[in-house]
């Protein structure tokens, strides 16, 4: 089904989230076959990984260095649980919106960021919307509607017509060069199988399961980031490196700042050589493992998990293995999952009806990839906006196309919910 400019309002394609990472071996990236790091690349990439950039520093090629806006002096500073290379806690959280004008229907998005280099350049809710308040980093407790005894009243910080604010997560990417080398085929031959078992239904559904693959207008199909609008590790690195860290390179300029959008850099922050190192360093992320625990007890009651994992549907959605990706619990494809879990806004990609994005558009509010369970076990909080703590929450929040799903487990014995999640521990992070 085309979806309408006028939609505009609700679309929300995604904050892009770096993934991290290292293992020194040699590796090719698998989105350009012409391009092949070593060990020392990766670990030129791991330098700068760690890297706390300033304004003016001298690693940048003759750009400005840090910002002016962004939401971290490096990226591992974000991407820090269980070591360099994890994600990151809800305080790490980016704020993100979308804007739709009354009066023309023009549409802008973009991050609001939490820091900037100096006062002139800082950007707040009130650069979005008058009616917000003056604040960079709002909480997310502050975002959610909240339930009362007569239903659902609005977030604390209110409701702003045409406006959506929304906070992301940073995610793990453990394994991203597997996902990189996923072959489009394979995504769109997921998408086919889907309508075919859900009786040729479409995407646009809750009644089923059924996903779909983003086209994206250079020919690929999207793989990355929570709305799988990007399609390779090595564009990955590059956007969220401009927009988390200000750090403009030859594939992505760095975000004008909301306050002095007529600010211009002197020249670029990152070289295609430092954007290699550090999609190298990525990339040699180790693939998570499932991890069988040691006690008898305990490696019975996660393969009953696992069984139950597929009995109740999560597989559907989660597959365990996508080509040579195995065990990434995932068909990387977008799913509505219910008008709970919405958001909008990113770093400034083009909206879903222009031509970045063919044949259906691009995300829409509900619709999320299928996160990768690889590591699971070890990236809480859950969910695009980290709202579940824990992965039971996680699961009780699921809705639109996985209501069945969940229902079936809010239905089972305690025993075995104890089950599954006893099985979504043995899926762990390098």
């Amino acid at each position: 089904m085309k979806r309408s400019w006028g939609s505009l309002k609700l679309v929300v394609p995604l904050l892009l989230v770096l993934p991290v990472g290292y293992r020194a071996s040699n590796w090719l990236l698998h989105s350009d076959p012409k391009l092949k790091f070593d060990s020392e690349t990766s670990q030129a990439g791991r330098d700068l990984f760690s890297h706390e950039w300033t304004a003016g520093d001298p690693l940048a090629a003759g750009g400005d260095g840090l910002g002016p806006v962004f939401n971290a002096a490096s990226c591992v500073a974000c991407h820090r649980q269980g070591g360099a290379g994890g994600g990151g806690p809800v305080e790490n959280n980016v704020t993100i919106f979308t804007r739709v004008s009354k009066e023309s229907r023009e549409a802008s998005q973009g991050v609001v960021h939490k820091f900037a280099t100096a006062d002139d350049f800082r950007e707040t809710l009130v650069n979005v919307s008058a009616r917000f308040p003056n604040t960079s980093e709002p909480l997310l407790a502050d975002l959610l509607p909240s339930g009362t005894s007569g239903g659902i009243r609005p977030p604390h910080i209110g409701v702003v017509a045409g406006v959506d604010i929304t906070r992301r997560n940073t995610r793990h990417s453990s394994g991203a060069n597997l996902i990189d080398a996923v072959p489009d085929r394979l995504i769109i031959a997921n998408e086919r199988k889907q309508r075919l078992k859900w009786g040729l239904s479409d995407s646009d559904t809750d009644d089923f399961p059924v996903g779909r693959a983003i086209r994206l207008s250079e020919g690929h199909v999207g793989k990355f980031g929570w709305k799988a609008h990007v399609g390779s590790l090595s564009e990955f690195v590059r956007v969220a490196c401009a927009n988390e860290l200000g750090l403009g390179n030859p594939a992505q300029a760095q975000p004008a700042s909301l306050s002095k959008a007529a600010y211009r850099p002197r020249g670029l922050d990152l070289t295609d050589q430092q954007c290699n190192q550090l999609t190298a360093f990525v990339a040699s992320l180790p693939q998570p493992k499932e991890t069988v625990p040691d006690s008898p007890h305990e490696a019975k009651q996660a393969l009953s998990g696992k069984k139950l994992f597929g009995t109740i549907g999560c597989a559907d959605c989660h597959s365990p293995d996508l080509g040579e990706a195995k065990g990434i619990y995932s068909d990387l494809l977008l799913h509505r999952m219910g008008s709970g879990l919405v958001g909008g806004g990113t770093y400034g990609d083009p909206p879903p009806d222009l031509p970045a994005f063919v044949e259906g558009g691009g995300p829409q509010p509900s619709e999320w990839r299928t996160p990768p369970l690889w590591g699971v076990a070890d990236s809480a909080p859950y969910l695009h906006d980290g709202r579940a703590a824990t992965l039971a929450d996680a699961i009780k929040l699921h809705a639109g196309q996985a209501t069945k799903s969940a229902t079936r487990f809010a239905e089972l014995p305690a025993t075995q919910r104890d089950e599954l999640i006893a099985f979504l521990n043995t899926l762990r992070s390098p």
